[in-house]
């Protein structure tokens, strides 16, 4: 259905005055590919003519012209360049520092932001794979309240990470290590500003990974050491 009304309205701003399912598309126009953008309800459209358009959820609203990209600072030109900068961000740019936001390290290397919430089971059986990659990347890993009882458990580790971040991380990674009770406001604008943090990236889930050179990935990876293989040197190294 949705695919039905983009389609139709992708015929109309090929044919100004047609109406939108008053017939076939015009002069041949079909949607060839489209992606959906981090942002709330619009779609990349490439048609079979070779166009870049942009596109509401409902069909409604259709975008030409110029749209820039301000966290990579670049204008989308074409279907591809905007399905790759879609996935990924300017670590740089964005001037994202995963120390501002109580990261809790694990290994020496490049490095690789992690969000993590301790009540969640995938992201411990992610834990198990960074042991055999902590040697070339540095997990930076976040504690995120995606639910209620998160929220002390990561007060608790913000707090336990400012002061002993070795003990930081093995609370975290065994989930059943017993955490001091912060005092205070200890942790809490930590805790704050990686809840910002995440809502300005989309994270929905955890674990949400972030590499090196920007891309990111939502959820256990299947093969963590195959996914991050294809990183080239960018200089995003450290933040």
């Amino acid at each position: 259905m949705l695919a039905a009304i983009l389609s139709q309205s992708v015929a109309a701003s090929a044919a100004p005055g047609s109406v939108p399912g008053a017939g076939p598309l015009a002069d041949g126009v079909a949607i060839k590919h489209m992606t959906r953008l981090p942002v709330a309800g619009i779609q990349a459209v490439e048609t079979t003519d070779g166009r870049l358009l942009f596109i509401t959820d409902n069909g409604r609203y259709l975008i030409r012209g110029t749209v820039m990209d301000l966290w990579h600072g670049a204008e989308l030109t074409s279907y591809q360049q905007a399905e790759t900068l879609a996935g990924r961000i300017d670590l740089r740019r964005l001037k994202l520092d995963a120390a501002d936001l109580g990261a809790i390290n694990d290994g020496a290397g490049r490095d690789v932001i992690v969000f993590v919430d301790p009540q969640c089971e995938h992201c411990r059986a992610l834990y198990q794979d960074l042991p055999a990659l902590t040697d070339r990347y540095r997990f930076r890993l976040i504690p995120l309240p995606l639910s209620a009882p998160s929220q002390p458990v990561v007060l608790a580790l913000h707090c336990l990470a400012a002061t002993d971040p070795a003990a930081a991380l093995k609370a975290l990674l065994a989930h059943d290590e017993p955490l001091p009770t912060p005092t205070g406001s200890c942790g809490q604008q930590t805790a704050q500003r990686t809840l910002v943090t995440a809502q300005i990236l989309g994270i929905q889930g955890t674990p949400f990974l972030i590499a090196p050179d920007g891309r990111m990935h939502q959820g256990q990876p299947s093969d963590l050491a195959a996914w991050l293989e294809p990183l080239q040197p960018t200089g995003e190294d450290r933040q």
